[in-house]
């Protein structure tokens, strides 16, 4: 079985360390493959001290997650990876969690991606999300009060912090679209996975630790976001670009006007600058709508 973990890193020294150990204590053999975005702390110093092993792809500039990850993903795909872990710098995952999501895919192939439990850093919740994700697949919560809970949940959408992805999901998904350069790129990628037919799944008895609480969020943390929410719903492959379009056009009138309503002029002004610009780039988003279409996607530049 040849898996290859994928993790991309920027600034992320305090959390590195952690989960490495984690990934290389897995109860099955695992290939690591880490991009750093250019970090301006220790990260890859301890990377290099600790964990020689690990096959480090340094970048020059932070090309953003969805571009840097692309480039591992073909790298993985190119050494014949039968399954790609990908997870995120700020966590990690118990030893039987990779094995355990492995053996339930070889039961259940359909399924395109599969992720564990998300937890918080401490172990002691949830994590941000997870559990709004877990109530729309049906019987979660009931069997999990119930203790009669089973291998395997379909669910609409997790965040990509743990997913395990087939091979074949990869061949004809494709890649991340690089459309989303900071958040957005997962919901994007699902929304194609699932166009292509897979199912996405949350297996309950395997774990991974999120550690990303009670960090605070800049304006332009906001902003970044927002712009992102406007060109999901313009990328949204799953309806038509007339669909897409009318769409987009109410959700930015309603986040225009209504502030405008309560005489906030700024908020109403920023909304307004962020859907402009966003419409602006139109060309993109339908250049990429093309290329999401077809099967792997951004696979061969």
């Amino acid at each position: 079985m040849n898996i290859h973990v994928i993790i991309s890193t920027y600034n992320g020294a305090r959390w590195i360390e952690k989960c490495l150990k984690s990934v290389f204590a897995s109860s099955i053999p695992v290939k690591v493959k880490l991009i750093d975005n250019a970090s301006s702390d220790n990260t890859l110093e301890i990377i290099s001290k600790q964990f020689p092993e690990v096959d480090v792809t340094p970048n020059y500039k932070n090309i953003g997650f969805g571009r840097a990850n692309n480039i591992l993903l073909r790298k993985a795909l190119n050494d014949g990876a039968d399954y790609v872990f990908l997870m995120n710098q700020d966590a990690w995952v118990d030893e039987n969690t990779i094995d355990g999501l492995v053996q339930i895919h070889r039961q259940h192939a359909e399924f395109g991606i599969i992720s564990p439990t998300h937890l918080n850093g401490s172990g002691t919740a949830f994590d941000t999300l997870f559990g709004i994700y877990c109530r729309r697949s049906p019987g979660f919560f009931s069997d999990l009060y119930l203790q009669s809970v089973k291998d395997l949940y379909p669910i609409n959408f997790v965040n990509g912090a743990f997913w395990l992805i087939s091979r074949e999901c990869l061949l004809k998904t494709g890649l991340f679209d690089p459309i989303f350069p900071l958040y957005g790129e997962d919901l994007d990628f699902v929304t194609r996975a699932r166009i292509k037919g897979f199912e996405i799944g949350v297996a309950p008895a395997y774990r991974g630790f999120h550690d990303r609480d009670n960090r605070p969020e800049s304006s332009v943390h906001l902003r970044r976001i927002k712009k992102i929410k406007y060109i999901r719903v313009l990328k949204d492959t799953e309806k038509s670009f007339p669909k897409a379009l009318t769409n987009y056009l109410i959700q930015f009138n309603k986040n225009v006007f209504k502030p405008l309503f309560r005489l906030n002029l700024r908020s109403s002004y920023q909304e307004f600058r962020i859907g402009m610009n966003v419409l602006a780039s139109v060309d993109k988003i339908l250049i990429s709508r093309k290329a999401c279409s077809k099967s792997g996607a951004y696979i061969h530049l």
